[in-house]
């Protein structure tokens, strides 16, 4: 299979091709990714709306690589990707906690993200006044499982997420962003190292 382009690869196309070996995978990666196109179309508007269709991409995007060990775990090849990948996910902050909050949101009825308006301060200083503001986001909560309190992420594959974030984008979506990104090229790299095409 040539790489997967989750905008503009066409599921419907795809799910046709018998041969296509991660096609559940690659559907649930469509469904996260609807998931978080709706997000970002709710934006500020709904904040129930928006927490559940941050619930529905948690489910998505575990179901992603779910599915990828369903299909893989008897190919030749796969317990060295299955090794590197589980290790990621056990280890990397934002995958850890996209995992556990996933497990939050389906065995209890925590929350994992909040609602946080706009931080407007004035103060005094010595020639006048100081505006400071922080702009409107939906926080993540540091989510719970188990006894074990797993906060936020702070980094991804070894960089601070402050190197990735863009002023105006929510902690959700940027976060959602990130995982996508990671997934796709699993995706890729599980499909080019296990089902290389017949030459």
């Amino acid at each position: 299979m040539q790489n997967f382009n989750i905008n503009n690869d066409n599921i419907e196309e795809l799910a046709k091709d018998n041969s296509i070996d991660l096609i559940e995978a690659i559907k649930e990666l469509k469904d996260a990714d609807n998931a978080f196109q709706k997000m970002v179309t709710t934006g500020r508007n709904n904040s129930y709306v928006y927490e559940r269709y941050w619930q529905g991409f948690l489910q998505s995007i575990d179901r992603v690589w779910n599915k990828t060990v369903a299909r893989c775990k008897n190919e030749s090849g796969w317990q060295k990707l299955n090794s590197k990948y589980t290790h990621l996910r056990k280890k990397d902050q934002l995958l850890k906690y996209l995992v556990q909050a996933r497990n939050v949101t389906e065995h209890t009825i925590s929350d994992v993200i909040t609602e946080r308006d706009m931080d407007f301060n004035a103060r005094l200083v010595q020639n006048g006044i100081k505006l400071e503001w922080q702009s409107w986001d939906r926080p993540l909560l540091s989510v719970k499982n188990k006894g074990t309190i797993f906060p936020p992420p702070k980094e991804h594959l070894g960089r601070p997420i402050s190197e990735y974030n863009k002023k105006g984008v929510e902690e959700p979506r940027l976060v959602a962003t990130l995982a996508m990104e990671f997934y796709v090229e699993m995706i890729n790299d599980v499909s080019n190292e296990l089902f290389k095409p017949n030459t």
